[in-house]
């Protein structure tokens, strides 16, 4: 081996190092963004507290995710990079008039539905 191809090796080494490297943060927010997107529990448009600030889900992107947030300030919208999602207080906020079935409620309306009642 001469040294003209020890140093193109060496370059076109250096340069995969250096490509892979570059990739990796942006192929790491990517799957987390991805991972974010299918997450079920949440989708754009749902109420959360952000850090325990009152915000929506305005859009999640592939590298980067957008929440807007009302604070004392007002409202602004506030950027995070997907990668940080892990590291956040996400908590979903549940209509508080929100009315979950009672059992007792649940039998009633399956009997109402299978005597062929309808609530028209």
């Amino acid at each position: 081996m001469n040294i003209e191809q020890y140093y193109l090796e060496l370059s076109i080494f250096v340069a995969s190092v250096i490509s892979g490297l570059a990739l990796k943060d942006w192929s790491v927010s990517f799957i987390k963004g991805l991972n974010f997107k299918m997450n079920p529990q949440f989708k754009e448009g749902d109420k959360v507290k952000l850090d325990g600030e009152e915000a929506v889900v305005i859009k999640i992107g592939m590298t980067t995710s957008v929440f807007g947030v009302t604070a004392k300030d007002g409202y602004t919208w506030r950027y995070v990079p997907n990668q940080r999602i892990d590291y956040l207080k996400l908590e979903k906020i549940i209509d508080k008039d929100l009315h979950v079935d009672s059992t007792e409620e649940k039998k009633a309306k399956l009997e109402k539905i299978l005597r062929g009642e309808t609530d028209d």
